[in-house]
């Protein structure tokens, strides 16, 4: 192995990328399938339908991973990103879905029309880089952590649609994975430290199940095998308005692309450049093109696997990849992925607390390196972007009222960070790039 490599390029051992992107990939899956889901309850599609589009989904995540992790020619960012369909999407998709005379049939023409304006206009975006300095990427990093924790608390609660929401199993199952992930790090060895979430999810998920948490009624129902093909639901429509609404879901993931690109690269250590976010934007118009094509969505980062980067320690993009591979192969085989999707859902709050809390440390980390005391309008653009960001997180009723083209910019609170802390720092320190910080070392080598 050559030890002048980055560690994001590095190539481990055949079993530890197989372990780890196994790893990944369990963390992702459920929140892969929740848009497909939803969006087939809410079109009501048949039951084959949905199982259609949960394969195309996964499928197409994968395709998007690979895409951004290994990088083909001018485009992927080339990092430890794994790949999933935008939640912002959903109700964009719905409400074209449910369009008279459009259907899903639209849904996808707007998705491919999308996905080709993306890459055209990642160069344009791109130029923004400049724009964010360790005060801005520090900001956004602990706003993804923040807005992850209700979703690790619904879990450690039992799940949404538990019956005994916050029952003493529950929490004792979830405490039970986040002490396992403790000890793991604490005693055991390198190669192990690097699976502990895994070992936490495995453990958790034998003891929910003696505790009759376990429902596995979906796995005999799930089709051993399936094949995504393009156009299931006939030829992509192309339609003016729905391809629009379909762009500005686009450019706001664009803003939001360009955030999680530099702030993860702040945290594996490695420079973001432009050009590195370009191609970054220009593999999420590329993989989305391709997802229309096979009636999927919009792909972007998956912001609970970077904290499994930072957890674990382990930065190489190609264990990534090959949760990529992964993805794709259970797309083939639904019943590995009902398998996956039974998972206990206390089991997933013990890792998820775990995860998302070192990712609001990595982001404290990279605050604390930021000039506070000669520069006080920081304090003001760090105050001012948490303040805002988490909105939609603890209190989204207070956006309700504002007109429906905003939705979109108000439903995340990373894009609210992006968009708030890039304005402060160019209005109170202006637009030139603030002298490099070093970047957090929270991943072990």
């Amino acid at each position: 192995m050559n030890t002048d490599q980055h560690p994001v390029d590095r190539i481990l051992p055949k079993r530890q990328m197989i372990t780890l992107g196994l790893q990944h990939m369990l963390v992702a899956y459920i929140g892969a399938i929740a848009v497909p889901l939803i969006v087939a309850s809410a079109l009501k599609m048949s039951p084959a339908d949905t199982t259609v589009l949960i394969s195309t989904a996964l499928f197409c995540s994968g395709i998007s991973t690979v895409l951004q992790t290994v990088g083909v020619w001018k485009f992927g960012v080339r990092l430890p990103i794994l790949q999933g369909v935008a939640f912002s999407s959903v109700g964009p998709v719905i409400a074209i879905g449910l369009s008279p005379g459009v259907g899903f049939a639209g849904v996808c023409g707007a998705v491919i029309g999308a996905g080709v304006f993306t890459m055209f206009a990642a160069p344009l975006v791109g130029r923004l880089r400049r724009f964010f300095p360790p005060v801005v990427t520090g900001c956004i990093v602990t706003v993804i952590g923040l807005q992850l924790f209700p979703v690790a608390y619904q879990w450690a609660g039992g799940g949404e649609n538990a019956r005994h929401f916050g029952a003493l199993p529950f929490l004792c199952v979830a405490l039970f994975v986040a002490l396992v992930i403790l000890a793991v790090n604490r005693f055991a060895d390198a190669f192990l430290r690097n699976l502990s979430v895994l070992i936490g999810l495995v453990a958790g998920s034998v003891l929910a199940c003696s505790l009759g948490m376990g429902d596995f009624a979906n796995v005999a129902n799930a089709p051993w095998f399936t094949m995504p093909l393009p156009f299931h639901f006939g030829m992509p429509v192309f339609s003016v308005v729905p391809v629009l609404t379909m762009i500005v879901v686009m450019v706001v993931q664009m803003i939001e692309s360009m955030g999680l690109f530099v702030a993860i690269g702040d945290i594996v250590d490695k420079n973001i450049s432009e050009e590195d976010a370009v191609r970054g934007m220009r593999a999420n118009g590329l993989a989305s093109a391709i997802a229309g094509m096979f009636a999927a969505f919009p792909f972007i980062a998956f912001m609970e696997n970077v904290g499994l980067v930072i957890l674990t320690g382990v930065r190489s993009r190609w264990v990534v990849a090959v949760s990529g591979v992964l993805m794709c192969v259970v797309a083939l085989v639904p019943k590995i992925g009902a398998v996956v999707a039974s998972t206990p859902a206390a089991a997933l709050g013990g890792a998820g607390i775990a995860m998302f809390g070192v990712v609001v440390a990595a982001g404290v980390q990279t605050l604390s390196k930021v000039d506070f005391e000669r520069n006080r309008y920081n304090v003001l653009i760090v105050g001012f972007t948490i303040a805002t960001a988490l909105i939609p997180v603890m209190a989204p009723q207070v956006f309700k009222q504002m007109p429906d083209w905003t939705q979109p910019f108000v439903h995340s609170g990373v894009v609210l960070a992006c968009l708030v802390s890039v304005v402060l720092n160019a209005v109170l320190n202006g637009a030139h790039e603030e002298d490099v910080v070093p970047a957090p070392s929270m991943v072990r080598e």
